[in-house]
């Protein structure tokens, strides 16, 4: 069951479920302010709670607005990280280079037959699997070997919200296509995860321990994850 409450912080948005505790987060649009409550729980309860949470939601929303801008859907961003790399985006109408992406110093140049948005979006992402898919196949094998393990299959996809996911049963790890955007530094980071839980299942300690072993850097690399964002390329 949903509802709606309002505080000076922004608008609640609750969700009644069979819990005994509270559970807060901030929505996709950080203006919202998602809780998840008991059921019988008093709303003046939950107001008291998310005032309580005051200084944790403000930090939240100002670490949020430093992010990257997402991508709207029908359009071509202004501008994208490559490995960590700050570029411009221009595109330049050119029918015999249609679909091909080249760098030039800061630039990335977009070669486009017309003003269809849709298909420049799809060859600039088309790129940036062919770049990411380059440093993966590096990267994995790697990895795999420095933690003894077997080379799993691995792919590449696009993802709203995790950068990364592990089939156990079938030994298979996903990869968010927005990687490409991170340094390989941070690449690692992800691979690392991912290829830790063939090792340990859970993210418990046993699981942390696996990460410090082979990648003591993580913990220093994880908040540029955060920083980055997943803009939705």
């Amino acid at each position: 069951m949903t509802g709606h409450l309002d505080h000076p912080l922004g608008r609640i948005e609750v969700t009644r479920k069979p819990i005994r505790n509270l559970y807060l987060r901030l929505g996709s649009d950080p203006a919202v302010i998602r809780v998840s409550a008991p059921r019988r729980l008093a709303d003046r309860d939950i107001q008291a709670f998310v005032t309580s949470r005051e200084h944790w939601i403000r930090r939240q929303r100002e670490r949020l607005a430093r992010r990257p801008p997402r991508i709207e859907p029908d359009r071509l961003p202004a501008g994208l990280h490559l490995l960590g790399q700050p570029y411009r985006l221009v595109t330049r109408r050119d029918r015999d280079q249609h679909g091909k992406v080249q760098v030039h110093d800061d630039r990335l140049l977009l070669s486009t037959a017309d003003d269809d948005s849709a298909s420049a979006r799809e060859a600039l992402q088309r790129h940036c699997r062919a770049r990411l898919k380059d440093i993966l196949s590096d990267r994995v094998p790697w990895w795999a070997r420095e933690m003894g393990l077997p080379v799993p299959e691995w792919r590449i996809r696009r993802m709203k919200t995790r950068w990364g996911s592990c089939n156990i049963r079938d030994r298979r790890i996903w990869l968010n296509l927005e990687l490409v955007r991170m340094p390989v530094e941070v690449i690692d980071l992800v691979v690392v995860h991912e290829l830790a839980h063939l090792i340990e299942r859970g993210h418990n300690a046993r699981f942390y321990a696996v990460m410090d072993r082979h990648y003591p850097a993580w913990r220093e690399h994880e908040p540029e994850l955060d920083h980055y964002g997943i803009i939705g390329l």
